[in-house]
């Protein structure tokens, strides 16, 4: 889940198709959320029904739901954990629309019943992880507006929170500050010692908080990083992959490509011929609501 991370856009949230939208959240959640969004496909254009949807990493977990036509009440719910490899979705995307929050990294938990960790790379229903899961979808039985389902869910979130709920996190948040500031080109090892605390603390509540380790938070913001001065090359130049990787911080191009690789699946040149400069982007979820997943499965 690539784009803005912690409220900045080393991910690359490219100008998007005109099928996806992202709002600001209000006052009151803006601390945790990093956008609402809403996806119809009716609104746009369609990934080609013939080639694969890669949903990238991005240091942050979402929330979305799934509604079928006109039908006003979700047909699906779900929490998407971090991701640490790309979520790849199958040619035959439904005619579905989405609606869905994206968290700042680490502030999920706070509507979340779970550690991060235990939904890291996992798609998990919320009926899973909300007693009351079944009322949050009558309260999201609105009309079709995408808007007007946006509300709900803010209104849903905005109940939410409480004093209670808002936990102190004062270590996660600078680390993950001075990571997203550096691009990922960050030492880790030094890092723990800087915010006067342990590495194997700093480990524990990223762990807790963020679903992943500083190290790999470190490296999904940089590869968000990566794509975004990708995009930033003009049309009819070539991408000279060896200068963007030494000037990003990585130790050579094969460094770059290892671990794009290893975050994509796809090497960076595959990734850019695959998609192109003006689609590069994390539109998400076109069919992942007629994805079924058991209850905390990898998709391995």
């Amino acid at each position: 889940m690539t784009t803005s991370v912690g409220g900045s856009p080393p991910g690359a949230q490219p100008p998007a198709p005109p099928s996806y939208r992202e709002y600001a959240p209000p006052e009151r959640l803006r601390q945790f959320v990093e956008c609402f969004w809403s996806r119809d496909p009716a609104g746009g254009r369609e990934p080609s029904s013939s080639s694969l949807h890669r949903v990238l990493p991005d240091g942050c977990i979402d929330v979305v739901l799934g509604f079928s036509g006109q039908a006003d009440e979700p047909q699906s719910a779900m929490a998407v954990g971090t991701m640490t490899r790309a979520l790849v979705l199958e040619p035959g995307t439904s005619p579905e629309c989405f609606v869905g929050v994206r968290f700042r990294p680490g502030k999920a938990a706070a509507f979340l019943s779970v550690p991060a960790a235990e939904l890291t790379d996992l798609r998990v229903p919320l009926d899973e992880l909300w007693l009351d899961a079944g009322e949050v979808r009558n309260a999201l039985a609105v009309s079709a507006s995408a808007v007007e389902r946006v509300r709900a869910l803010e209104r849903v979130l905005a109940a939410r929170v409480s004093p209670g709920v808002v936990s102190a996190q004062h270590d996660v948040d600078e680390a993950i500050r001075r990571i997203v500031d550096a691009g990922g080109s960050l030492g880790i090892t030094r890092l723990a010692p800087a915010l006067g605390v342990t590495r194997q603390h700093l480990a524990r509540r990223f762990s807790q908080l963020v679903g992943v380790s500083p190290k790999t938070f470190a490296r999904v913001v940089r590869l968000g990083r990566v794509i975004e001065r990708a995009r930033a090359v003009p049309a009819d130049e070539a991408i000279n992959w060896s200068a963007l990787a030494l000037d990003i911080g990585y130790y050579d191009q094969a460094h770059l490509v290892d671990e794009f690789k290893e975050l994509t699946g796809v090497t960076p040149t595959a990734w850019y011929s695959a998609v192109g400069r003006e689609t590069a982007n994390r539109e998400p979820w076109p069919s992942v609501g007629m994805i079924t997943i058991p209850r905390f499965a990898r998709d391995d």
